[in-house]
């Protein structure tokens, strides 16, 4: 707790919160900022707009670094800014419990906002758009950032490399980084598109023309609308424009006409969170990979882990991870003695935090086990040692389960009403196992601690998962870009046939 001298001013108390804040010290200059607002409320406005700047980084620092003391008392004052007109913007957002589907529709659409009002000063090429003939090819373009070894492009890929080249051709346009030299997915990249157009150092209007003058049919945006391309794609350089896969939720932004998702993570009674409208894939709209290297053989004791221990394992972000779900695995590891809970190290300040949690629940901070960031066929190697993974809400595991599901692991999830918090759903459901989604919080503990003491029925899943990786759906990229052809073929079809529809 933040001790505040009582004697001193408005104006003292508002200086001190500043110097906070540009120290990135925002839980305790949100302090300072309410301890100004009880002395000063006449300038409410002014001192609440610069309060929320240091809200929002305090929760993500709470977040990043396990540092749940105000974690609550952050998460209502988040909550407090849909009411008052603020925004915040990226994957943070997804990951706190109170945020419903509506309280981030709305502040993805502020900072819609945002972003079209920085643009109204611009001038703005005006550009026509007309229905491919018959015989041409659909092209599909894709702006983003991460043409290389990084998730999308690790899902993403395959599935590319496998649409049909007599009907589509595929663009993409990369403002990323520059990639070194032999990075296997940017090697893969580079085969799997048609053309990839740096465009880093260009500007919108410049980008927005050149994908204008490539006949772009279908742009998609694959990256988080906080660091997207926006403005290109305020600009309209495409007749059809679709926020996809690496944000898992809605842009806000009018200028998408479409998200992406399926039956179960966008079933059509949860349309009225988005503000697009939703385009449902036949199956799970996750892509993947079938060339993904295989878990090796591995004993828990090279993971430093028991050897006869029951392991429930979670390898998301530490910032996916809630005081309220890590209660739930405590209270899993206070069941059985046997079992440990092994996650992803985010560093010794988040391990040490998580261990003070544990001990607060009544667990012995030596059942948390710690494993760092590694490589791909490591990660599948170790998520294999795993008994269970135990998902994270509600922002679940999305690329992690399909990695867990691929090494063998089964996985546990509780879907909510957020698009992030259905993806594991989708994916379980594709590999047969829907019975392992959980729709409310003690069926999420009552699936995990049963599937926990039943070792015949966990070897029962892995010789499922095992037996079918190279026959489900959601390991076929080919598979997946025939329903994805469907999918676009309609919705060009669709599009067009609308706009020549006579309005009344």
């Amino acid at each position: 707790m933040t001790l505040i001298d009582p004697q001193l001013s408005a104006q003292e108390l508002f200086t001190a919160a500043l110097d906070l804040q540009k120290e990135q010290k925002h839980i305790e200059a949100v302090s300072y900022f309410n301890a100004v607002l009880e002395k000063a409320p006449e300038h409410f406005a002014q001192i609440n707009a610069q309060r929320f700047v240091s809200v929002w980084g305090g929760f993500k620092q709470a977040q990043d670094r396990s540092a749940w003391d105000q974690y609550d008392a952050l998460q209502r004052l988040v909550i407090m800014g849909v009411t008052q007109g603020q925004w915040f913007v990226g994957e943070a957002t997804l990951a706190a419990p109170l945020l419903t589907n509506f309280s981030l529709l709305a502040f993805t659409q502020k900072h819609a906002e945002f972003v079209l009002n920085t643009m109204n000063t611009q001038s703005k090429p005006d550009f026509k758009h007309q229905r491919p003939a018959l015989n041409k090819k659909i092209k599909l373009g894709f702006v983003g950032a991460d043409f290389f070894s990084q998730a999308t492009a690790y899902l993403l890929t395959a599935a590319i490399a496998h649409i049909d080249r007599q009907y589509f051709e595929v663009y993409a346009y990369d403002h990323g980084e520059h990639v070194e030299d032999g990075d296997e997915y940017r090697e893969r990249a580079e085969a799997a598109y048609d053309v990839i157009v740096p465009i880093g150092d260009m500007g919108d209007v410049e980008v927005a023309q050149r994908i204008y003058d490539d006949g772009i049919d279908v742009l998609f945006n694959i990256k988080n609308p906080a660091s997207a391309r926006l403005g290109v794609f305020a600009l309209r350089p495409a007749p059809i424009q679709i926020h996809y896969l690496y944000f898992p939720g809605t842009s806000g932004m009018p200028f998408f006409d479409y998200i992406i998702g399926d039956h179960v993570i966008t079933p059509p009674d949860l349309d009225s969170g988005y503000a697009e409208k939703v385009l449902r894939m036949e199956g799970c709209y996750q892509p993947n990979d079938d060339q993904r290297q295989l878990p090796m053989e591995s004993s828990r004791d090279y993971w430093d882990l028991p050897e006869d221990a029951v392991v429930l394992a979670n390898m998301s972000q530490n910032y996916k991870i809630t005081p309220q779900m890590f209660e739930v695995w405590c209270r899993l590891l206070q069941s059985d003695h046997r079992r440990i809970l092994w996650l992803l190290s985010g560093g010794e300040e988040v391990e040490r935090h998580l261990r003070r949690e544990a001990e607060r629940r009544g667990i012995d901070p030596t059942r948390l086990f710690f494993s760092p960031p590694m490589g791909i066929r490591a990660h599948h190697t170790r998520l294999r040692c795993a008994d269970v993974v135990v998902d994270t809400f509600p922002y679940g595991g999305h690329t992690l389960t399909s990695d867990a599901l691929w090494a063998g692991t089964p996985v546990v999830t509780l879907a909510g009403t957020t698009f992030a918090s259905r993806v594991a759903a989708s994916l379980l459901t594709s590999v047969g196992l829907a019975s392992l989604v959980a729709w409310h919080e003690d069926e999420y503990f009552a699936k995990v601690d049963q599937l926990a003491r039943d070792a015949a029925q966990r070897h029962m899943m892995r010789k499922h998962l095992d037996d079918n990786r190279y026959v489900f759906d959601l390991f076929s990229p080919s598979s997946y870009a025939r329903r994805f052809e469907k999918l676009m073929t309609e919705t060009v079809n669709n599009h067009w046939q609308a706009s020549r529809a006579p309005s009344f």
